[in-house]
């Protein structure tokens, strides 16, 4: 397996199992960061708890009396999800390198910790090393208006010279810190700390030793930490099994990630960076994936700031994952938000924001519950489920009823509220959660068919119609050659002026509040309902992203949003009108639609331009703003890869429930003479290994299908069916 590896000490990095999340800079400190709680957001966290604030290592040459807090050099992301450090000049003179390698094991809750140290001084260099952590028990943001709160302080026991217990006073949140370093003395109290004076109240763990190395020898020891949110007995359970049987906890990891390598394993001919693009937002979504025990398992959305769940980033990020095969993550964190939605709503709202301690912070905004409903039918496509189909489908009818009743007073089809764009004060008919809307209506026309609700079917459906009609005549600017962002009357627009204006001057936009009033001045005495390009979001492409735009309007405003106005270095711009942040997700929704429109060449074209910023920060990983800052992962950067790649550029047409899976190619004019080959692309139960080429003027398709599914080939209008188990068809490179 591959490492990436960089040099840019203050950075941070993620390394992460299920349960347990490691956040510090890649110079192998932990610096105090932080906004949702302030400087509290590194360290090692097994959720909803923190456990440590960090850990270093002291390296004393007892002859030369130098000593020195180990500081690296350099930090790798590993292929299977852990973390190296080297370190050789922050060593000062001492005549010693150090590798430390750092991973949690998936289904433990704890970490483990690797120093290896080699002597390349001549004769014997004497050593005394000091493994320093600092605890810090501690809930999750959020955890207070919940009523659950910190202990004043932390209780250490010293269970042995290599082991120390440290429980919260209040609760039964406990960390169990360790080491085999050899000959080893401890240390323990509140005032013992490293090279960084950590904000938490934890309690510091020292380990010491003295040792004797010769030139070449090596010394290998390890730091294990284990937590528990309920018991010290299992605490200790866990402690046990990292201490015993940390090499094999370290081949499950690898295991798990190699087999993750493998599903939807994309290898285009030239395309070696998109290759591996792809390969490593497969693995940063197993970085996000939070088990939390009592509430359940899901994807997450960002690390380390927003390491808990999020109803329309998993609508966006799980419709990667499906196309990338992880079925069964999908099914848990969509059970899990369906089920925290019913808890706090039970009105068919789906929920916004959820901690890991079960809190939700935000009960919903007015699109995500159009986009959970449109993905349902899009899961059932990908898994032929039905019974996870049927879970789903009376929330799918209530959230429809919250949407055209509760939220869309006026009954114009345009639910109000906040979207994607959660600005203060555009809390009104936006243009994602219509053009969401009119998805939902198509996907729940098409659920109620499925299940035998005829009549509510076509009732979804004569909707659907009706919210598309509307889209494309409401929300189109044909002045302007774009969709809207709002639908609104001129007087509501008004009274938002002052603050929209101030927003703009905070970010160093001039002349804004005069664009304003030009719109408000176009309007004139009409008070009737009208389209504002108020900040033309991102956003303004979701009637391409999800097909419902008319053709000739989808072209045009495509080729309107192709300008430098709307595309920056790294992608698509938040908002054109700011110019200044760029998103996975606002250039990926960007491709997605010039792909569904049959632009695949100006698609790959965003792709390459979010492709800049990997690495940047976090090596072998997106940052979630383009090129550098915010999350170090996020997890919709998946949806900005798979779904053109898969869904468009191989055409991938799923229908599970149906045995049946089609194909309709529309692959970018840089790979024509190239074989594109995506393998182990998982449908239902069923994968299929396929491989597009041209070669000496023919078109080939190959496509492996074990499983003797129907397979459809939908190229330039010839149709082609089969359901063999090895499937051949060269066709006239020129048809």
């Amino acid at each position: 397996m591959a490492r990436i590896t960089s040099r840019h000490p203050i950075n941070l990095y993620y390394n992460a199992g299920e349960y347990v999340k490691i956040c510090g800079t890649q110079d192998g400190y932990f610096p105090d960061f932080g906004h949702h709680m302030a400087n509290e957001m590194g360290g090692v966290w097994l959720h909803p708890i923190k456990l440590l604030d960090g850990f270093w290592l002291k390296v004393t040459d007892t002859d030369r009396q130098i000593s020195v807090w180990a500081r690296a050099d350099s930090y790798s992301s590993e292929a299977w999800g852990g973390g190296r450090f080297e370190y050789d000049h922050g060593l000062s003179h001492i005549p010693v390198s150090i590798v430390r390698s750092q991973f949690a094991p998936d289904y433990e809750k704890g970490m483990v910790a690797e120093y290896e140290i080699t002597s390349y001084g001549e004769g014997e260099t004497h050593l005394r090393l000091e493994l320093l952590s600092r605890t810090d028990l501690r809930p999750v943001w959020y955890s207070d208006e919940i009523g659950i709160l910190p202990g004043t302080a932390e209780t250490a026991e010293c269970l042995s010279p290599r082991k120390v217990m440290v429980k919260d006073n209040s609760h039964d949140w406990y960390v169990l810190v360790g080491s085999d370093l050899p000959g080893i003395e401890n240390t323990v109290g509140p005032n013992i700390y490293g090279p960084e004076l950590t904000a938490g109240k934890g309690t510091g763990i020292s380990f010491a030793a003295e040792c004797t190395l010769k030139e070449k020898q090596v010394l290998r020891f390890r730091l294990f930490v284990a937590g528990s949110e309920s018991s010290r007995e299992a605490c200790e359970q866990t402690y046990a099994a990292l201490e015993q049987g940390h090499d094999d906890l370290l081949e499950q990891k690898k295991a798990l990630y190699d087999r993750l390598d493998q599903r939807s394993l994309l290898t285009i001919e030239g395309e070696e960076e998109l290759n591996t693009h792809f390969a490593w937002a497969k693995r940063n979504n197993q970085w996000l994936v939070q088990r939390v025990d009592g509430i359940g398992r899901g994807l997450t959305a960002g690390g380390p700031t927003y390491p808990w769940w999020f109803g329309c980033d998993s609508t966006y990020a799980l419709q990667g994952v499906l196309a990338t095969g992880d079925h069964s993550l999908v099914k848990d964190t969509l059970n899990l938000l369906l089920e925290k939605s019913r808890e706090v709503n039970d009105n068919g709202r789906f929920v916004h924001e959820v901690t890991t301690m079960g809190a939700v912070s935000n009960p919903g905004n007015t699109q995500e519950t159009a986009h959970y409903i449109a993905f349902v039918w899009e899961m059932f496509l990908w898994t032929g489920d039905e019974a996870l189909l049927r879970e789903h489908y009376g929330y799918c009818v209530q959230g429809m009823d919250w949407l055209l009743h509760t939220m869309d007073p006026d009954g114009d089809l345009f639910p109000s509220g906040y979207g994607i764009i959660e600005i203060a004060g555009l809390n009104m008919e936006l243009i994602d959660s219509a053009v969401y809307t009119a998805k939902a209506l198509q996907a729940l026309a098409w659920m109620s068919s499925y299940l035998g609700e005829q009549n509510r079917g076509e009732h979804y459906q004569e909707l659907s119609e009706r919210a598309v009609q509307a889209i494309n005549q409401v929300f189109w600017s044909d002045k302007d050659g774009l969709y809207a962002d709002a639908v609104a009357p001129a007087g509501d627009i008004a009274p938002k002026v002052t603050y929209m204006a101030s927003l703009a001057e905070k970010q160093g936009i001039q002349g804004y509040r005069e664009y304003i009033e030009g719109l408000l001045a176009e309007a004139g005495e009409d008070q009737g309902d009208r389209g504002w390009l108020l900040n033309k979001n991102w956003v303004i492409v979701t009637p391409m992203e999800a097909g419902i735009a008319d053709p000739d309007k989808a072209q045009r405003a495509l080729e309107t949003m192709r300008s430098s106005d709307f595309v920056g270095e790294y992608g698509t711009y938040l908002a054109a009108i700011y110019q200044q942040g760029t998103m996975t997700i606002s250039t990926g929704a960007h491709a997605v639609a010039e792909a569904t429109y049959g632009n695949p060449d100006e698609a790959l074209g965003l792709l390459r331009r979010m492709g800049k910023s990997f690495s940047r920060v976090q090596p072998g990983s997106f940052s979630e703003m383009s090129p550098d800052y915010g999350c170090v992962v996020q997890a919709w950067t998946i949806y900005a890869l798979a779904v053109p790649v898969v869904r468009h550029f191989f055409g991938i047409r799923p229908e599970a429930y149906l045995q049946k899976v089609s194909f309709v190619p529309d692959f970018p004019q840089a790979w024509a003479d190239k074989t594109c080959r995506l393998e182990r692309l998982r449908v239902g139960d069923a994968e299929f290994d396929i491989s597009f080429e041209i070669r000496e003027g023919l078109r080939i398709t190959e496509i492996s299908n074990p499983s003797k599914w129907t397979v459809v080939l939908d190229w330039k209008g010839h149709r082609f069916e089969s359901d063999k188990e090895r499937i051949l068809w060269k066709l006239d490179g020129q048809s």
